[in-house]
């Protein structure tokens, strides 16, 4: 008598668990996939190439989004000196924001805010190994010369600008003047971290939290009356350029991705391990010592981290997955529109900007490739044997792809004999009534596709392999329904 079981995917890489406690809608493998918050798999969207190369030589030493224009800094061609660019209104250029060669020949890092409390106060900061700097809304661009020169990392703090330094310097300016940092005329003040600074970033309930090669400390209080630098963290800190905030602060440290979570007591927080499931790529391969940029997605829930050979990693709540781009990202930005919209940026090592995301459906005119391997399901008898006969799956997408579907049985023992591929082809781009956009989606279309699938073969239990490269929207896998025969106990 044929039996069904129904397998609702989900949940991401897991690389700890042993195989066969995995729950069967976990991945074993994902590569250019992501774990949307409702579920199931979903091909990431490619990126487009914003303009032209920027003019200079070597890697993008820093992009940014502000003011509804997309920003970089490169370094000029044949000088120890960099200059930060604008894309221009038609998108086929670069224009000069401030002279040629001003800016410091580094990494830059930047922070937008209002630190005046005036409407024509909002200004974006930045600093690269030189001296800091505030550009407003008007185009008015101006070097904070007052302040010492050779911070890494930036960031606001009560309407106070705060500057970072390797050595282990942390420097706030006058709160409401980025331009005052003498602490015998003003409200400026210098805290020594004891450590190497890695990063900045701004926290719940007024806090801001310091991060170090080996710690982790954060500054409490609002002037230099009140101010107080406490450990939150001892013996484990955060490597550069892999801090963001997404509700509360991600980084990587040395087995991993980590967070902090504020506690029930007013103002503290713990350190928690979101990225325990994959902890084998950075004890294994050592990638923690490879990160070059980090950004989130509000859009999408997730935090993403990139390495130094074109691979990255995408966490959401709903699990973990990994990326490979064409491209070799050098730095990257999330910034948001005037209109809400969100806009993720990344720039390459070739001098070129990309915009991440919205909805594109190559790498920059390059198919996405994206495999997934699930893991495996022995529909909770994992003794005996079943007939498996056909696959039905449940697959949401707006445009034409082809997937290749290779079933495996039996954790991949090599005496299972194996089927051929399977390919399924679809074209899905069913809408709702007065919910879809009317030019954008097609009549007498199913929203959800289930496709058949033949996978006839016996086993104790079945996984899948998939496979997709094709420029085309992305598609998501939510589930699949198995059709199958139990059989016998399996002999010893």
């Amino acid at each position: 008598m044929s039996r069904s079981a129904y397998i609702r995917l989900g949940g991401g890489i897991d690389l700890v668990t042993p195989p066969e406690r995995l729950p069967p809608g976990a991945a074993l493998y994902a590569v250019n996939y992501e774990c949307p918050v409702t579920g199931g798999y979903r091909r990431i969207d490619g990126y487009t190439r914003q303009g032209p190369a920027v003019p200079g030589e070597g890697p993008l030493l820093g992009v940014v989004t502000f003011n509804d224009r997309i920003m970089a800094v490169r370094k000029d061609t044949g000088a120890d000196a960099a200059t930060l660019y604008r894309l221009n209104d038609t998108g086929n250029g670069w224009d000069t924001v401030n002279s040629k060669g001003a800016m410091h020949n580094g990494r830059h890092e930047f922070v937008e805010g209002n630190v005046y409390a005036t409407e024509s106060g909002r200004a974006l900061y930045g600093v690269g190994g030189g001296d800091p700097f505030e550009l407003k809304t008007d185009g008015s661009f101006k070097a904070l010369t007052t302040a010492q020169s050779g911070a890494r990392f930036i960031a606001l703090h009560h309407n106070a600008l705060v500057l970072g330094f390797d050595a282990g310097s942390l420097q706030l300016s006058t709160p409401g003047k980025p331009e005052e940092w003498d602490a015998a005329t003003g409200s400026a003040v210098e805290i020594g971290v004891g450590q190497t600074l890695t990063g900045l970033l701004s926290g719940t309930g007024g806090t801001l939290h310091v991060m170090c090669r080996d710690s982790i400390q954060t500054l409490y209080g609002t002037s230099r009356e009140d101010f107080q630098l406490r450990t939150t963290v001892p013996n484990a800190g955060a490597r550069a350029y892999s801090i963001q905030s997404l509700m509360q602060p991600y980084f990587v440290g040395e087995r991993g991705i980590a967070s902090l979570e504020a506690t029930n007591d007013y103002g503290d927080f713990r350190p928690m391990q979101p990225g325990a499931k994959i902890e084998p790529i950075f004890t294994r391969d050592n990638y923690a010592t490879r990160v070059v940029a980090s950004a989130v997605s509000k859009r999408r829930a997730q935090y993403r981290v990139w390495f130094d050979d074109g691979t990255g990693i995408y966490m959401s709540p709903a699990g973990i997955t990994t990326v490979r781009y064409p491209d070799q990202i050098a730095v990257a930005h999330a910034g948001e529109l005037a209109s809400g919209e969100e806009q993720v940026l990344m720039g390459d090592d070739q001098g070129r900007v990309h915009r991440l995301d919205n909805d594109a459906t190559s790498f920059n005119g390059e198919p996405i490739p994206a495999f997934l391997t699930l893991a495996y399901a022995d529909l909770k008898q994992p003794s005996v044997r079943k007939r498996f006969r056909r696959a039905f799956w449940d697959i949401r997408a707006g445009s034409d792809a082809r997937i290749a579907i290779q079933p495996d049985y039996d954790y991949g023992r090599t005496e299972t004999a194996k089927p051929q591929r399977d390919f399924i082809e679809f074209l899905l781009g069913g809408g709702l009534w007065d919910v879809a956009r009317w030019d954008q989606f097609r009549w007498s279309v199913p929203t959800l596709a289930q496709e058949p699938m033949d996978i006839s073969g016996t086993g104790t239990s079945i996984n899948f392999a998939l496979y997709s490269g094709s420029i085309s929207a992305a598609h998501e896998l939510l589930g699949y329904d198995l059709m199958f025969d139990l059989r016998r106990q399996r002999r010893g």
